[in-house]
């Protein structure tokens, strides 16, 4: 019975919310705000603040949305003869980015060279009350086309990603909801196929990087099943955000538990196209505060949230007869325990305002140049999952160069704590096999990167990042014994970003 109630309790809350949105939509509302340039969702907006800016995903372009090359191209390609206007005006917008990721491992890890990775992400969105009278509503559309060949596996050998872009090489939908922001405007409901990264344990600032650890963090990526409902899946799910003020906001989000499902291999190849719509798998349940203020007029938040899962996860080390899983006398099946939860913290604020600010916001509107720092924290339970404390952080230069006020520049680090659960597993493997195989304890990753605009919509981003422990420690895949660690490694990029 509690099985059969787990599998329908999400199909009762997505039913709920859509009457629920519904009913709204029938009221009488004031008009939805502007929405500026599209998207307005699954697209990074500008650093301009450190307030509440929940929309801004990290799996997504830092730039996506704000401004289009279409700008400076000649017709049709500027607005396709004015029916791009024509068609916003209407209330459909379309927007679309590509991402080029040229990395190479020059030093360390498991192998040097080169890869390419590439995205072109689409976004479509419909407000429906120009053509229909629906006040309050907005219908989003996201899809990527991957390809390429992502570099961390292959030859850094690291738990953490270095291109946020890295997939597998395919075309497959990403999100597809419905969002209803109710009279008073304080309320929204957004109800489809969501991305939790998009919204959720997240700094506009963190958008900037090219690493990613920096989007959804490597300990809800390694703790999850299939990753998590984050880049480049996304998962059948219901949202809630409340803004009872210019201060406070709370989300509240249930997600399918799993958006691949169980089965061997890479999750991603599981749910290949981005259609899998599962609704059977235990839920996911997360909630975040979040609180804006200012310091002196130098803006920032603080967000506090954490998530429960409702499935069973494996014990990292004792098998169900409590024995070492690696002991031979063990029947080799993992103890599992009933749900799992982590809890998480994120801030960021702006440190130094540049004294001729005014002057940059009138070549640049909306642009607040300065410094921002920014971090988050998390922790997990031991027993049940491979990572259990991270943390990451950095500090943001906008602005700072004269006649350059869309230039930025970052440094970031995060720490991937192994669980000791899973590192005294290791202990065990040595000592029952007498070999001294590496024990995982941790890894570390420095990053620096700098975004120029070369033109309105079109950015070069290269960046320098450092991988202390790849792997955490494991043994080098390449060494037939292993017994043998890769090497600290050193990756050098150079990120091309067209928005239009």
């Amino acid at each position: 019975m509690q099985s059969i109630s787990k599998r329908i309790f999400p199909w009762v809350v997505l039913v709920g919310a859509w009457a629920f949105a519904g009913s709204a939509a029938a009221q009488e509302a004031a008009p939805r705000e502007a929405q500026g340039a599209p998207p307005s969702a699954d697209s990074a907006r500008a650093a301009t603040t450190a307030q509440d800016d929940t929309d801004t995903p990290l799996s997504a372009a830092a730039n996506t949305g704000q401004e289009s090359v279409g700008d400076v191209l000649p017709e049709p390609l500027r607005s396709w003869n004015g029916w791009r206007p024509w068609l916003s005006d209407k209330g459909l917008t379309l927007a679309a980015t590509y991402q080029g990721d040229v990395l190479g491992n020059v030093a360390g890890g498991v192998r040097r060279g080169a890869t390419y990775m590439g995205r072109l992400q689409t976004t479509l969105e419909f407000d429906p009350e120009q053509a229909l009278g629906w006040k309050g509503g907005l219908l989003h559309v996201s899809s990527f086309q991957i390809h390429g060949v992502a570099m961390s596996p292959r030859f850094t050998g690291s738990i953490n990603q270095l291109s946020d872009l890295e997939a597998v090489a395919t075309t497959r939908l990403f999100e597809l909801w419905f969002e209803q922001r109710l009279p008073d405007k304080r309320l929204t409901l957004r109800v489809g196929q969501l991305a939790i990264d998009q919204e959720f344990f997240l700094s506009p600032f963190y958008g900037i990087a090219i690493g990613g650890a920096y989007g959804w963090p490597t300990i809800a990526t390694a703790n999850l099943p299939s990753g998590g409902p984050a880049y480049p899946l996304a998962a059948p799910a219901a949202r809630v955000k409340w803004a009872p003020d210019d201060h406070f906001t709370f989300l509240l989000g249930l997600f399918d538990g799993d958006p691949a499902g169980t089965g061997p291999g890479n999750p991603q190849q599981r749910n290949r196209y981005g259609t899998n719509f599962r609704l059977s798998d235990p839920p996911l349940l997360i909630a975040e505060g979040q609180f804006g203020y200012d310091a002196g007029e130098k803006p920032g938040t603080i967000r506090l949230g954490g998530w429960r899962h409702f499935g069973k996860f494996a014990d990292q080390r004792f098998s169900s007869d409590g024995l070492s899983l690696s002991a031979p006398s063990s029947n080799g099946l993992p103890l599992y325990r009933r749900g799992d939860f982590g809890l998480y913290a994120v801030f960021d604020q702006q440190v130094w305002k540049r004294p001729n600010e005014r002057e940059s916001a009138a070549v640049a509107p909306g642009v607040n140049t300065g410094v921002y720092i920014f971090g988050r924290a998390s922790i997990s339970p031991a027993d049940r999952n491979p990572i259990d404390f991270y943390v990451d952080g950095g500090a943001s230069f906008l602005g700072m160069i004269d006649g350059r006020p869309y230039d930025k520049f970052a440094f970031l680090g995060s720490y991937s704590k192994i669980s000791p659960r899973l590192s005294a597993a290791d202990f065990d493997a040595r000592f029952f096999s007498g070999n001294p195989t590496p024990v995982r304890a941790y890894e570390a990753l420095v990053e620096a990167t700098y975004s120029w605009r070369l033109a309105p919509g079109v950015f070069l981003q290269p960046n320098v990042q450092y991988v202390m422990h790849p792997g955490a420690g494991a043994a080098d895949p390449l060494d037939p014994l292993g017994l043998r660690k890769p090497r600290n490694a050193t990756v050098v990029g150079l990120r091309t970003t067209i928005q239009y």
